[in-house]
Protein backbone atom coordinates (compact mmCIF):
# COMPACT_ATOMS: atom_id res chain seq x y z
CA UNK A 1 0.00 0.00 0.00
CA UNK A 2 1.09 3.27 -1.18
CA UNK A 3 0.56 5.96 1.47
CA UNK A 4 1.87 8.34 -0.62
CA UNK A 5 -1.02 8.55 -3.05
CA UNK A 6 -4.03 10.57 -2.37
CA UNK A 7 -6.70 9.30 -2.16
CA UNK A 8 -10.05 9.92 -4.74
CA UNK A 9 -12.71 7.84 -2.67
CA UNK A 10 -14.43 6.88 0.49
CA UNK A 11 -16.35 4.44 1.52
CA UNK A 12 -19.01 4.44 4.60
CA UNK A 13 -20.00 2.15 7.01
CA UNK A 14 -23.44 3.16 8.29
CA UNK A 15 -24.73 2.36 11.55
CA UNK A 16 -22.65 3.84 14.25
CA UNK A 17 -20.28 5.91 11.53
CA UNK A 18 -23.24 8.03 9.88
CA UNK A 19 -26.34 7.12 11.45
CA UNK A 20 -27.84 5.71 15.01
CA UNK A 21 -30.42 2.87 14.60
CA UNK A 22 -29.66 1.40 17.40
CA UNK A 23 -33.57 1.48 18.71
CA UNK A 24 -35.01 0.54 15.73
CA UNK A 25 -32.25 -2.87 15.63
CA UNK A 26 -33.08 -3.74 19.33
CA UNK A 27 -37.42 -2.65 19.09
CA UNK A 28 -37.73 -4.90 15.82
CA UNK A 29 -35.50 -7.84 17.40
CA UNK A 30 -37.24 -7.97 20.28
CA UNK A 31 -40.53 -7.40 18.68
CA UNK A 32 -39.32 -10.64 16.79
CA UNK A 33 -39.04 -13.03 20.26
CA UNK A 34 -42.22 -11.88 21.03
CA UNK A 35 -44.22 -12.87 18.14
CA UNK A 36 -42.27 -15.81 17.80
CA UNK A 37 -42.24 -16.79 21.52
CA UNK A 38 -39.05 -17.29 22.42
CA UNK A 39 -36.81 -15.49 25.36
CA UNK A 40 -35.74 -11.89 24.86
CA UNK A 41 -32.36 -10.99 25.08
CA UNK A 42 -31.38 -8.13 27.35
CA UNK A 43 -31.18 -4.78 25.59
CA UNK A 44 -27.32 -4.51 25.77
CA UNK A 45 -27.13 -8.24 24.07
CA UNK A 46 -28.79 -6.76 21.58
CA UNK A 47 -26.41 -3.68 20.88
CA UNK A 48 -23.13 -5.58 21.49
CA UNK A 49 -23.98 -7.97 18.81
CA UNK A 50 -25.13 -5.11 15.66
CA UNK A 51 -22.62 -5.24 13.07
CA UNK A 52 -23.40 -8.95 12.82
CA UNK A 53 -25.58 -10.05 10.06
CA UNK A 54 -29.01 -10.50 11.36
CA UNK A 55 -29.78 -14.49 10.46
CA UNK A 56 -26.11 -14.48 13.26
CA UNK A 57 -27.69 -12.46 15.87
CA UNK A 58 -31.09 -14.34 16.03
CA UNK A 59 -28.67 -17.60 16.03
CA UNK A 60 -26.26 -16.20 18.94
CA UNK A 61 -28.96 -14.52 21.24
CA UNK A 62 -32.24 -17.41 20.40
CA UNK A 63 -33.57 -19.97 19.63
CA UNK A 64 -35.56 -19.13 17.29
CA UNK A 65 -35.32 -20.41 13.33
CA UNK A 66 -32.81 -17.62 12.01
CA UNK A 67 -34.79 -17.28 8.64
CA UNK A 68 -38.05 -16.59 10.91
CA UNK A 69 -36.49 -14.35 13.10
CA UNK A 70 -35.44 -12.47 10.29
CA UNK A 71 -38.70 -12.27 7.97
CA UNK A 72 -40.53 -10.85 11.50
CA UNK A 73 -37.87 -8.28 12.13
CA UNK A 74 -37.97 -7.16 8.95
CA UNK A 75 -41.65 -6.91 8.25
CA UNK A 76 -41.79 -4.46 11.20
CA UNK A 77 -38.65 -3.02 10.28
CA UNK A 78 -39.94 -1.26 7.61
CA UNK A 79 -42.55 0.25 9.23
CA UNK A 80 -40.36 2.45 11.66
CA UNK A 81 -37.00 2.58 10.22
CA UNK A 82 -36.79 5.68 8.88
CA UNK A 83 -39.30 7.70 12.14
CA UNK A 84 -36.24 5.77 14.90
CA UNK A 85 -33.48 6.35 12.84
CA UNK A 86 -31.01 9.46 12.65
CA UNK A 87 -28.02 11.05 11.23
CA UNK A 88 -25.34 10.81 13.90
CA UNK A 89 -23.59 14.64 15.03
CA UNK A 90 -21.41 16.00 12.05
CA UNK A 91 -22.71 13.26 9.30
CA UNK A 92 -24.37 15.60 7.06
CA UNK A 93 -21.63 18.19 7.41
CA UNK A 94 -18.82 15.03 6.72
CA UNK A 95 -20.63 14.35 3.33
CA UNK A 96 -20.81 17.76 2.26
CA UNK A 97 -17.07 18.28 3.18
CA UNK A 98 -16.34 14.73 1.72
CA UNK A 99 -17.96 15.81 -1.66
CA UNK A 100 -16.89 19.56 -2.07
CA UNK A 101 -13.57 18.37 -1.72
CA UNK A 102 -14.32 15.98 -5.04
CA UNK A 103 -14.13 13.15 -3.57
CA UNK A 104 -16.38 10.20 -4.84
CA UNK A 105 -18.68 8.83 -1.90
CA UNK A 106 -20.19 5.12 -1.66
CA UNK A 107 -21.36 3.25 1.52
CA UNK A 108 -20.64 -0.80 2.69
CA UNK A 109 -22.93 -1.79 5.47
CA UNK A 110 -23.92 -4.73 6.79
CA UNK A 111 -27.63 -3.58 6.56
CA UNK A 112 -29.56 -5.04 3.47
CA UNK A 113 -29.19 -2.62 0.81
CA UNK A 114 -32.70 -1.36 0.21
CA UNK A 115 -33.09 -0.43 3.85
CA UNK A 116 -30.30 1.83 4.24
CA UNK A 117 -31.34 3.20 1.10
CA UNK A 118 -34.83 4.30 2.61
CA UNK A 119 -33.45 5.54 5.42
CA UNK A 120 -30.50 7.36 3.70
CA UNK A 121 -33.48 8.95 1.49
CA UNK A 122 -35.61 9.63 4.57
CA UNK A 123 -32.75 11.37 5.86
CA UNK A 124 -32.53 13.66 3.07
CA UNK A 125 -28.66 12.13 2.12
CA UNK A 126 -28.95 8.96 -0.10
CA UNK A 127 -28.04 11.22 -3.60
CA UNK A 128 -24.41 11.65 -1.46
CA UNK A 129 -23.71 7.60 -2.39
CA UNK A 130 -22.42 6.65 -6.14
CA UNK A 131 -21.81 3.37 -4.60
CA UNK A 132 -24.16 1.56 -2.55
CA UNK A 133 -23.25 -2.12 -1.00
CA UNK A 134 -25.10 -3.98 1.50
CA UNK A 135 -24.52 -7.62 2.21
CA UNK A 136 -27.33 -8.85 -0.18
CA UNK A 137 -24.53 -7.59 -2.76
CA UNK A 138 -21.88 -9.44 -1.46
CA UNK A 139 -21.52 -13.49 -0.80
CA UNK A 140 -19.61 -12.85 2.29
CA UNK A 141 -20.40 -10.06 4.75
CA UNK A 142 -17.56 -8.08 7.00
CA UNK A 143 -15.78 -8.70 8.12
CA UNK A 144 -14.49 -10.78 5.41
CA UNK A 145 -13.35 -8.23 2.91
CA UNK A 146 -15.38 -8.55 -0.22
CA UNK A 147 -17.98 -5.97 0.23
CA UNK A 148 -14.76 -3.62 0.20
CA UNK A 149 -12.93 -4.89 -2.46
CA UNK A 150 -16.24 -4.62 -4.25
CA UNK A 151 -16.56 -0.97 -3.58
CA UNK A 152 -12.57 -0.77 -5.24
CA UNK A 153 -14.51 -2.19 -8.37
CA UNK A 154 -18.09 0.02 -8.26
CA UNK A 155 -15.69 3.16 -8.02
CA UNK A 156 -13.19 1.56 -10.34
CA UNK A 157 -10.03 2.85 -8.12
CA UNK A 158 -7.24 0.76 -6.86
CA UNK A 159 -6.90 0.00 -2.65
CA UNK A 160 -4.47 2.68 -2.28
CA UNK A 161 -7.22 5.34 -3.65
CA UNK A 162 -10.04 4.52 -1.41
CA UNK A 163 -10.13 5.21 2.45
CA UNK A 164 -13.31 3.25 4.30
CA UNK A 165 -14.75 4.82 7.43
CA UNK A 166 -16.08 2.61 10.07
CA UNK A 167 -16.85 2.34 13.81
CA UNK A 168 -16.32 -1.10 14.65
CA UNK A 169 -13.73 -3.78 14.13
CA UNK A 170 -15.74 -5.92 11.23
CA UNK A 171 -15.34 -2.32 9.41
CA UNK A 172 -11.36 -2.69 10.23
CA UNK A 173 -10.70 -6.16 9.76
CA UNK A 174 -12.76 -5.43 6.12
CA UNK A 175 -10.66 -3.59 5.34
CA UNK A 176 -7.14 -4.38 6.38
CA UNK A 177 -7.65 -7.54 4.27
CA UNK A 178 -8.95 -5.29 1.58
CA UNK A 179 -5.09 -3.54 1.41
CA UNK A 180 -7.74 -0.40 2.31
CA UNK A 181 -6.73 2.82 4.46
CA UNK A 182 -8.93 2.58 7.49
CA UNK A 183 -10.37 5.32 9.43
CA UNK A 184 -12.70 5.08 12.61
CA UNK A 185 -14.74 6.78 14.70
CA UNK A 186 -15.79 6.42 18.09
CA UNK A 187 -19.41 7.15 18.27
CA UNK A 188 -20.60 3.35 17.74
CA UNK A 189 -20.33 0.01 19.14
CA UNK A 190 -16.71 -0.41 20.03
CA UNK A 191 -14.83 1.69 22.29
CA UNK A 192 -12.05 4.04 21.53
CA UNK A 193 -9.83 1.48 23.33
CA UNK A 194 -10.96 -1.65 21.27
CA UNK A 195 -10.37 0.58 17.84
CA UNK A 196 -6.70 1.57 19.09
CA UNK A 197 -5.52 -1.76 19.47
CA UNK A 198 -6.87 -2.63 16.22
CA UNK A 199 -4.08 -0.45 14.67
CA UNK A 200 -5.78 1.23 12.00
CA UNK A 201 -4.74 4.19 10.12
CA UNK A 202 -6.60 6.55 12.87
CA UNK A 203 -9.31 6.62 15.49
CA UNK A 204 -10.99 9.52 15.96
CA UNK A 205 -13.98 11.07 18.74
CA UNK A 206 -16.14 13.27 16.15
CA UNK A 207 -16.86 12.97 12.43
CA UNK A 208 -15.56 16.53 12.07
CA UNK A 209 -11.96 15.04 13.45
CA UNK A 210 -11.92 12.12 10.98
CA UNK A 211 -13.08 14.24 8.21
CA UNK A 212 -10.13 16.59 8.82
CA UNK A 213 -7.68 13.69 8.10
CA UNK A 214 -9.50 12.18 5.34
CA UNK A 215 -9.17 15.53 3.48
CA UNK A 216 -5.57 15.78 4.29
CA UNK A 217 -5.62 12.29 2.85
CA UNK A 218 -7.32 13.78 -0.40
CA UNK A 219 -4.64 16.49 -0.62
CA UNK A 220 -7.58 19.07 0.51
CA UNK A 221 -7.45 21.74 3.18
CA UNK A 222 -9.20 20.42 6.14
CA UNK A 223 -9.80 23.48 7.88
CA UNK A 224 -12.72 23.87 5.64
Amino acid sequence: MRLDVMISAVAYDLDGTLIDSTDAIVKCFLHACDVLGVAKPAREEVVNTIGHLLEDQFRLLTTADPDEGVRVYRERYRDVCCEMTSLLPGAREALERARAAGLRIGFATSKRRDFAELILAHLGVLEFFEVRLGPDDVRHAKPHPEVVLTALERFGVGPDEMVFVGDMYFDALAARDAGVRCLCVATGYNTREELEALETDGVFDTLRELTDRLLDMAGEDSLV
